[in-house]
């Protein structure tokens, strides 16, 4: 299915005695700033037939002595929230949950639509909702998280660029369109290989579009040391998705890279290894979840401190953040990750390695740091 679930994790190596890493643990693991916490801002976070239970995310928020952010719900197409019934659920829950955690004072939108049961329809709601959200004047998001997609293969060229045009657009407008790079490594489709099919290496969309900010996983330790997400066992049930696009050439910007002519993704990461997971609150009960569906909120919740710092110097929310971060990775504060690997489901993954890489991309980042240099920084 093109959905891309977090995976639930067993605990064992979660920190917490299981229970997981909690936002105070990320916030120090990555730099994020105490005196930022993204008002003035808002995120949109899509989901697509999942829904959330408010009283799951305040009790979450309030066991971590996080004053509960502003939610609402918008309908793009009539689609109500199921309030957190469906185990599916869990997606949404852990977006809302995360973002809220990491910028608490940012109003979280969550635009809900039907993803249907076919790639067809899921194409249809995605295009349905990214224009929803462009004409969004009301709301007027400055940054989305999207933690769904699949191979590109499973939706075709024409679906895809047409995302493309719309993501393009809304970065234009000063909305920084955050995807999470897929959770099967660099097999990167969720079915297995039919009759006839090769089991070969596929890139994600709508990730792979350039002007999005892939965002891959980690598997981060205890004493803060990272590798790429590579799949060791059913603890971990995954890897970092990465590789390079069949439908969009390499962009200028990412003309110094090595490897196959198309788009690279990821272009970031974050803990994602459901074995050094996250909890969060799912039906009234602590669970511990990974995958890059919470790496890809945790950067987005990154990006809207990143565009409150800069409404404070009186500047207006970024644009081209993609290109931005490999016209100045060398001055950028990347934690490299030269560890790990994307293999998948028997198909030979892409190796980390010192600079970027096809599964961590620059690696993850310290957040201080990287606002204040984003804080006064041109567009691109």
């Amino acid at each position: 299915m093109w959905r891309k679930y977090a995976i639930f994790g067993s605990g064992e190596d979660a920190a917490h005695g299981g229970q997981g890493y909690y936002p105070s643990d990320i916030r120090q693991a990555y730099g994020i700033p105490e005196h930022l916490d993204g008002s003035g801002q808002s995120i949109g976070i899509l989901e697509f037939s999942n829904g959330f239970s408010l009283p799951d995310a305040q009790s979450f928020w309030q066991m971590h002595n996080i004053t509960p952010p502003d939610v609402e719900f918008i309908s793009v197409d009539g689609t109500r929230n199921d309030h957190g019934q469906s185990r599916a659920d869990q997606e949404a829950s852990l977006d809302l949950q995360w973002a809220g955690a990491l910028a608490p004072g940012a109003k979280l939108l969550v635009y809900e639509a039907a993803g249907g049961r076919d790639y067809q329809s899921f194409s249809d709601a995605m295009s349905k909702t990214l224009r929803y959200v462009l004409n969004d004047s009301e709301h007027a998001p400055s940054v989305l998280s999207i933690s769904y997609g699949d191979a590109e293969a499973s939706f075709g060229d024409a679906a895809i660029k047409e995302w493309s045009d719309l993501i393009d657009q809304l970065d234009a407008a000063g909305v920084t369109v955050c995807v999470a790079s897929g959770d099967q490594g660099a097999y990167g489709r969720h079915t297995q290989p039919g009759p006839g099919e090769s089991a070969g290496r596929n890139a994600d969309a709508p990730a792979s579009i350039p002007s999005c900010v892939a965002v891959g996983g980690t598997s981060l330790a205890a004493d803060g040391s990272e590798s790429a997400w590579t799949y060791k066992d059913r603890r971990n049930g995954g890897a970092t998705g990465g590789g390079f696009s069949n439908v969009f050439p390499r962009p200028d910007f990412q003309s110094a890279l090595d490897g196959p002519s198309g788009r690279g993704l990821p272009d970031v990461a974050f803990n994602a290894d459901p074995a050094t997971g996250y909890q969060i609150v799912f039906q009234q009960k602590n669970t511990v979840v990974g995958g890059t569906s919470v790496a890809c909120p945790v950067f987005a919740a990154i990006v809207a401190l990143a565009n409150q710092a800069r409404a404070n110097e009186g500047g207006k929310p970024l644009t081209g953040l993609t290109q931005y971060l490999y016209q100045h990775a060398s001055s950028l504060p990347f934690n490299d990750i030269t560890a790990g690997n994307n293999s998948f489901a028997g198909v030979e993954g892409f190796q980390a390695v010192p600079g970027w890489d096809a599964c961590t991309g620059w690696g993850s980042l310290n957040a201080q740091a990287f606002i204040d240099q984003l804080k006064n920084a041109s567009s691109t």
